[in-house]
């Protein structure tokens, strides 16, 4: 089912209850980082930290669309109010309804006369009819989207592999990793860097074993590997 995409900016501040950003760069003996270089690296990291999708539950295009029909039709519901303003004929019940309303609202003090409250509910009801038309345009809109299969549950790791990554070049550390045939355990200048990393994540967003982090390093390196513009001439 094609669900609606998220609009806005979101901003996840780094989860430093167990540790902080410069006592992981330390663990690691990575070169310290100056105040701007410490704020840039900050950003980066709560911009791509921000995807993590789970807290979030996506809206299916259905139930907006249902909600926007719906909202139409009470719109077109209220076109009879302004019967005795409109130009020829109308029923007898919808105009005197609308002229009992014309009455009443004449006697505010906001609106204060007859001719005024003619005007007042004339352009109230064009309102509403321009609203009932936006409803409706905007469903045959959302029903032509077409489910899509999305972006991956991973995408966000991407992003902070692509950090990561990033500290390594500016280190000089080539961002290994892989495991060891032998001992079959977890190896890499790149897991060792995300394992210190991770404890800057929310604990849900943590991988659950080594094993997963190297699946989710080794999954995101090759997806910006591909991301990558192919190199001309």
């Amino acid at each position: 089912m094609a669900k609606l995409p998220r609009s806005g900016v979101a901003y996840q501040f780094l989860y430093e209850y167990d540790c902080t950003l410069s006592e992981v760069m330390a663990s690691l003996g990575l070169r310290p980082l100056s105040k701007k270089a410490e704020r840039k690296l900050r950003d980066r990291l709560g911009f791509a930290l921000a995807k993590w999708e789970e807290p979030y539950t996506a809206i299916e295009i259905k139930d907006v669309v249902s909600s926007l029909t719906a909202h139409a039709k009470r719109l077109d519901e209220i076109t009879p109010l302004g019967a005795i303003t409109r130009v020829g004929f109308g029923r007898g019940h919808e105009i005197a309804v609308s002229g009992q309303l014309v009455q009443f609202l004449a006697s505010d003090p906001a609106i204060g006369s007859v001719e005024a409250a003619h005007a007042y509910l004339s352009e109230f009801c064009d309102k509403a009819n321009t609203i009932a038309s936006a409803c409706l345009a905007a469903v045959s809109k959302l029903r032509s989207t077409k489910g899509k299969s999305g972006k991956s549950r991973y995408d966000w790791y991407d992003e902070f592999t692509a950090v990561l990554a990033d500290i390594c070049k500016q280190n000089k550390i080539e961002p290994s990793v892989g495991i060891d045939r032998i001992s079959g355990e977890p190896r890499g200048s790149l897991f060792e860097i995300a394992s210190a990393f991770e404890r800057l994540l929310l604990p849900k967003m943590r991988s659950p074993t080594p094993a997963a982090m190297i699946k989710r390093l080794q999954r995101s390196l090759t997806s910006l590997e591909h991301r990558r513009p192919a190199k001309t001439g």
